[in-house]
C-alpha cells in the first residue's frame, strides 16, 4: 500500500520541542498549504519525531516555507480520533525573514532520523 504525501507550505503555529514518554523528541505543527484551484488553504496537522524534531526546532519558526513528506496517520485517544501527517523528510526552502536564508548556515542532513513509526503509542502523541 502507498500512504505519502507530499507538502510545501508555511509553518503556521510556533514550534515547541516536547518529549515523549520513552524520551523522544517531538513537535506537532500545522502547515499552512495553499490550494492550487483556489485562494483557499488548508492547515494539515504535522507530527515529527527524533532527531528530524529536533533539527527542524533548532533551525525553523514560524512562516518559514518548507517542503514536507510525511505518510498519513490517524489514532483513538480518550474517544476522540486525531489526524496527522508524519514527517519522514523536510526541505527547509525559505525563511518568513528574507535578511536571512536558510544557504546562510549549514543545516545537518541525517538520514538517520531514529524514527519507527511502531516504536511510538497512543502516549507519545504530540497532542
Amino acid at each position: 500500500m502507498i500512504n505519502t504525501s507530499t507538502f510545501v507550505g508555511r509553518i503556521s503555529t510556533d514550534l515547541e520541542l516536547k518529549k515523549t514518554n520513552n524520551n523522544k523528541s517531538c513537535c506537532g505543527f500545522q502547515l499552512a498549504v495553499k490550494r492550487t484551484y483556489s485562494d483557499d488553504t488548508d492547515f494539515p496537522p504535522m507530527a515529527v519525531y527524533g532527531k528530524l524534531a529536533d533539527i527542524l526546532c533548532t533551525y525553523a519558526q514560524k512562516g518559514d516555507l518548507l517542503g514536507v513528506r510525511a505518510h498519513y496517520r490517524s489514532k483513538i485517544k480518550n474517544d476522540k480520533k486525531y489526524h496527522e501527517f508524519v514527517v519522514e523528510e523536510i526541505q527547509f526552502l525559505e525563511r518568513k525573514n528574507s535578511a536571512e536564508d536558510y544557504e546562510d548556515i549549514e543545516i545537518p542532513q541525517s538520514s538517520d532520523t531514529d524514527f519507527n513509526p511502531y516504536s511510538y503509542g497512543d502516549d507519545d502523541l504530540p497532542f
